[in-house]
């Protein structure tokens, strides 16, 4: 039986609000200064280290068929509406850099990115932020494809070959080959803490051979996620000397944080608080596929329509769009909920 962690859906929210305050306020802003929205940008690590503890947990128990079945009505329905309407609006909106079909297309496979980088194109995504989708469609694919060829019981086994893969990749300086970054070795080491992070939470584990060997692969996959950061997470545009140590401190929080939240989520038993975090949980995934390029062309729209100064309506404007991915996310449950009865498990 899957154990609900209650916060983790609100870490989920976190991550991606977080995500969103740096696209509207340190890239709009072009500010170099240390706001607090100028780390957002590793929101995307954070998503990571929870999709690694979900899918870990959640494979538990399934055949390959369930769990492709899950993952893409999760995914895909929604995906599609919301790239095809963001299309659409960089269509009809004026000077809002419309995309050309085949690009709309590439996107709508949600492997862009890897299909521009083994073509050699250039190819733009309708919204850039769909290059995690990316990231994470691979994660599951490995995940699943392990899984069913080798069995969910060695699954700490997949983690330790990624997490030395990984390391391999980075020593002999070829992390920037194609066919190596299809690995993921750049963000492998966030999935993997949150994968032995669910192996050990759920108690996996059967002896005292593989409770240490999933401490292990926590403490290094912290350990190594902190040495080569600056390697495997972009630089900013405008560096500032401090951006190392303040990242090494983020991400420092984020598996301490992550960590203690999954166990002190047992004493969450209020249900109005686990129903409120689910919630959060649940629009987050709307909230990130609508606010980068939509919101983007909204504001710019605004802004030079009303000669309005952004800052002026930048936190109304996120409210907003928090209220647009929560009805979207009551919207995609039922989505979700009639293609599993109807199309998938043919039952009603």
């Amino acid at each position: 039986m899957k154990i609900y962690f209650p916060f983790l859906d609100g870490v989920r929210f976190f991550a991606a609000f977080w995500v969103m305050n740096f696209h509207y306020l340190f890239v709009l802003g072009l500010s170099s200064d240390l706001h607090w929205y100028r780390y957002g940008n590793l929101g995307v690590q954070l998503f990571f280290i929870i999709s690694g503890f979900v899918i870990v947990q959640s494979i538990q128990g399934k055949t390959t068929q369930e769990f492709a079945i899950g993952r893409f009505v999760r995914l895909f329905p929604l995906f599609w509406i919301l790239c095809t309407l963001t299309y659409i609006i960089t269509l009809i909106v004026p000077h809002a850099n419309s995309l050309y079909v085949s690009e709309y297309l590439v996107s709508m496979t949600m492997f862009g990115d890897t299909i521009n980088g083994a073509a050699h194109n250039t190819l733009r995504l309708v919204d850039p932020s769909y290059w995690t989708l990316t990231v994470e469609l691979i994660f599951y694919i490995a995940v699943g494809s392990f899984a069913h060829f080798f069995t969910y019981k060695k699954i700490r086994y997949f983690l330790l070959f990624w997490l030395l893969l990984s390391i391999t990749a980075f020593i002999f300086h070829i992390e920037q080959n194609f066919y190596i970054k299809l690995a993921l070795v750049r963000h492998a080491s966030y999935f993997i803490f949150g994968g032995a992070l669910a192996l050990l939470a759920t108690k996996q584990a059967i002896n005292l051979y593989e409770k240490y060997f999933d401490w292990s692969l926590l403490f290094l996959s912290a350990l190594y996620s902190l040495y080569i950061h600056s390697r495997a997470i972009p630089a900013y545009l405008h560096p500032n000397p401090l951006d190392s140590y303040i990242t090494s401190a983020i991400l420092l929080v984020f598996f301490l944080g992550v960590g203690i939240l999954v166990y002190t989520s047992r004493y969450i038993k209020n249900p109005r608080m686990i129903q409120i975090l689910l919630v959060f949980g649940g629009l987050s995934y709307p909230l990130y596929l609508l606010h980068q390029t939509i919101g983007n062309i909204i504001i710019n729209y605004v802004t030079d329509k009303y000669h309005i100064l952004w800052n002026n309506f930048a936190i109304g404007f996120e409210v907003f769009i928090i209220i647009v991915a929560y009805i979207i996310y009551i919207q995609d449950k039922k989505i979700r909920a009639w293609l599993q009865k109807k199309i998938f498990l043919g039952k009603g």
